[in-house]
């Protein structure tokens, strides 16, 4: 049984940029803005079943401000900033395989999200095994712990 794998589909704008509930509001020029990613979790059968979008910063961001201007393509620290899901189990997938990613690339010491004020991204994360680092008035951030490499 093959499992789902994470492809980077920031060039692919037609896939994700109608779907994103949490952030739709940052267009395609943001999240393709170098030091950022798109991710996709593909299914087995092809289908794409949840999308993740990623910054790199080199400072834990605690506004929109700060996750904009400390973006750059050498930070260590990467950022989930949007996750969401088509299919039940999916967004913690993504997750799990963003961070086995970040745990092979040597130049990434932190994971550290930049979510919603809300109970859903609170319960979410906190599930996936993230403890809350603090929140600001514009976000929440919840730190995964990386194995590193």
């Amino acid at each position: 049984f093959s499992q789902p794998v994470l492809v980077d589909v920031t060039d692919t704008p037609e896939l994700w940029q109608e779907g994103d509930p949490v952030r739709q509001d940052l267009g395609d020029d943001f999240k393709q803005a170098p030091g950022r990613r798109v991710y996709g979790l593909q299914s087995p059968l092809g289908s794409f079943v949840a999308y993740c979008c990623v910054a790199r910063t080199s400072k834990v961001p605690e506004s929109l401000e700060q996750l904009t201007n400390e973006t750059s393509e050498t930070g260590d620290i990467l950022v989930p900033y949007t996750v969401w899901s088509l299919q039940k189990g999916s967004g913690k997938k993504i997750i799990e395989l963003l961070i086995d990613k970040a745990n092979q690339e040597t130049s990434v010491t932190r994971l550290v999200t930049f979510s919603p004020h809300t109970k859903l991204a609170e319960k979410f994360h906190l599930s996936n095994g993230a403890t809350k680092l603090g929140d600001s008035e514009e976000a929440v951030n919840f730190e995964y712990s990386l194995s590193g490499p």
